[in-house]
C-alpha cells in the first residue's frame, strides 16, 4: 500500500494536458451519438447492423482493458499514449471516408482501441503522478472536464451534422486527437510518466525487487481496493443505467416531457454534477479517501430510492437534480483504488477499474431494458435501487472489516 510520504512528479502544466486529453481519444464517439440516426438512412442500414455499429466502441473498449494494463507495466505510458491517439486519429480519419456498415465498424473499432489504451494510461499517469496530497484534486477535474466536454460535444456535433453530414463527428474525433496528441509531445515529460507507474525512464522497475508483478499481486491492494472497484460498478451502472437511459424515456412517456425540456433538465443535471465531482475531490483530500467513500455512495444510493418515489413533473425535476448531486461520488473510487496501489501495480489496477466500468456501461441499459420490459418503469426503478443499496452494503462491510484491521496495527489508506 502507498504512504503518506509519495511525492508527486506532475508538473502543473502536465496535469492540465492530462486532464484536456482524457475525452479526446473518444470524442468522434460523443460527437456521433445525435447523428446515428442520419448515418442509418444515409448507408442503409439495418437495426441490428445499427446496433452492432454501436456496440462496436463498448466490447472493444472491455476486450482491450485488461491488456492496456500491461502495456503501462512494460513501456513507458507516455510513448502508449502517443500510440493510441495516433491510433484514434487515423479511425476517426478513416471514418470520414467510410462507405458502409462493415467500414463504420471497424472504424469504431479502432477509435475504441485507441480510447481504451489511452484511457488506461492518462489514469495510471495522472494516479501515481499528482502524489498522494493532489491525487482528489486531479482525478476529479479530469472527471469534471470530460463531464463539460460531454455538455458541448453532442449539441456541437448534433448542429454541425445538421449543417453538413454525420461525417463530421469523425472529423472532430480526428481533429481532438490530433490536439491531444501534440499536448503530449510538447507539454509532458517521459520521465515523468515512468515515475508514475514505477518505472525508470529507461522503462525498467526502479526497484529490482518489484520487478515480477502480476495480476494475483492486486491482492496486496486488499479490502479497500476490493471496495473501490464495487464502489465503481455501482457508480457506472446508476449513471449509465438510470440515469442515461430510463430518466429521459420516463420524461417523455410518463410526464410528455419534450426533447428539448429534457435535454435542459440533462444540462442542469450534468452542470450540478459537475461542480458535486469537483467537491468529491477535494472533500477526499480534506478528510481522507476512505472516509469519504461509504458517505458517498449512501449519497448514490439514496439518489436512487428517491427514484421511486416519482409521480408528477415536479418530482421528476427534483429527483433528477437530486442525480447531479449524487455525482459526488464519481471520482471517489479512482483515488481510494490510487491510495491502496504501490505504483509498479497501479497500472494493472487502473486496467482492472476500466473493465469493471465497461463491464456496468454495457450491462447497465440492457438491464433496465429488460425490467422495463417485463414489469414496467417501477421494476427499473426498484432493480437500480437495489443495486446501489447492495453496493452501499458490500462498502460498509469492507469498510468495517478494514477498520479492525487497522486496529490491529495495520494502517489503512486516505486515513
Amino acid at each position: 500500500m502507498t504512504t503518506s510520504t509519495e511525492s508527486a512528479s506532475l508538473s502543473r502544466l502536465e496535469m492540465w494536458a492530462l486532464v484536456i486529453c482524457q475525452p479526446l481519444a473518444q470524442l468522434s464517439n460523443m460527437a456521433l451519438l445525435p447523428s446515428l440516426g442520419a448515418m442509418r438512412a444515409d448507408l442503409g442500414l439495418s437495426y441490428a447492423e445499427l446496433g452492432w455499429i454501436v456496440a462496436a466502441f463498448g466490447i472493444t473498449r472491455l476486450a482491450v482493458d485488461l491488456p492496456a494494463g500491461n502495456l503501462a507495466s512494460r513501456w513507458n505510458p507516455r510513448s502508449v499514449l502517443i500510440a493510441a491517439l495516433a491510433l484514434s486519429a487515423f479511425g476517426s480519419g478513416a471514418g470520414i471516408l467510410a462507405t458502409n456498415g462493415l467500414q463504420i465498424a471497424t472504424v469504431r473499432l479502432l477509435i475504441g482501441v485507441g480510447s481504451a489504451v489511452a484511457q488506461a494510461m492518462l489514469l495510471a499517469w495522472i494516479v501515481g503522478g499528482a502524489g498522494r496530497a493532489g491525487r482528489g484534486r486531479a482525478l476529479s477535474l479530469s472527471e469534471a472536464f470530460f463531464s463539460a466536454v460531454g455538455l458541448v460535444v453532442p449539441a456541437l456535433g448534433g448542429l454541425l451534422a445538421g449543417t453538413f453530414s454525420w461525417r463530421v463527428a469523425f472529423v472532430l474525433g480526428a481533429i481532438a486527437a490530433l490536439v491531444g496528441l501534440l499536448a503530449i509531445l510538447l507539454w509532458t515529460r517521459a520521465s515523468s510518466a515512468a515515475s508514475a507507474v514505477g518505472l525508470s525512464h529507461s522503462t525498467q522497475p526502479t526497484d529490482d525487487r518489484l520487478r515480477p508483478v502480476g495480476w494475483f499481486d492486486l491482492r496486496a491492494g486488499g479490502k479497500v481496493l476490493l471496495a473501490s472497484y464495487v464502489s465503481t460498478f455501482g457508480v457506472f451502472f446508476c449513471r449509465n443505467g438510470m440515469l442515461n437511459s430510463v430518466v429521459p424515456v420516463l420524461g417523455a412517456e410518463r410526464f410528455s416531457f419534450t426533447p428539448f425540456e429534457i435535454g435542459s433538465l440533462f444540462s442542469v443535471i450534468n452542470a450540478i454534477g459537475i461542480a458535486a465531482v469537483l467537491l468529491g475531490g477535494r472533500c477526499a483530500d480534506r478528510f481522507g479517501r476512505y472516509r469519504v467513500l461509504a458517505p458517498g455512495v449512501v449519497l448514490l444510493a439514496l439518489s436512487q430510492g428517491l427514484l421511486l418515489t416519482v409521480h408528477d413533473p415536479l418530482t421528476y425535476i427534483v429527483v433528477g437534480l437530486m442525480q447531479g448531486v449524487a455525482c459526488f461520488v464519481n471520482p471517489l473510487p479512482t483515488i481510494v483504488m490510487g491510495d491502496a496501489l504501490s505504483p509498479r501495480l497501479r497500472a494493472r489496477g487502473i486496467a482492472v477499474y476500466r473493465a469493471v466500468c465497461d463491464v456496468a456501461i454495457l450491462s447497465a441499459p440492457a438491464s433496465m431494458g429488460l425490467a422495463i420490459q417485463a414489469a414496467g418503469f417501477s421494476a427499473a426503478e426498484a432493480l437500480n435501487f437495489l443495486v446501489s443499496a447492495s453496493v452501499l452494503g458490500g462498502v460498509w462491510l469492507l469498510y468495517s472489516a478494514s477498520r479492525a484491521t487497522s486496529a490491529l496495527g495495520v494502517r489503512l489508506p486516505g486515513r
